[in-house]
């Protein structure tokens, strides 16, 4: 079973019966998430998109 990075919106400070830590994400399966996606309390973490670099007159990147 895969697991996903949540993050946990301002005033709630339980998530799947657990404590949300300090830095307000947590990582649950989708059937643990299920219940605090579907009222709001938690968002996905999309991974950060890779920013291409053009490459230079000289065939090198900037």
């Amino acid at each position: 079973m895969s697991k996903r990075v949540y993050r946990v919106a301002d005033g709630v400070d339980h998530v799947a019966g657990a404590k949300v830590p300090a830095n307000r994400k947590v990582t649950l399966s989708e059937r643990e998430a299920l219940y605090d996606l579907s009222l709001g309390r938690i968002t996905p973490v999309r991974a950060k998109q890779i920013k291409a670099v053009a490459p230079d007159e000289n065939g090198g990147e900037r």
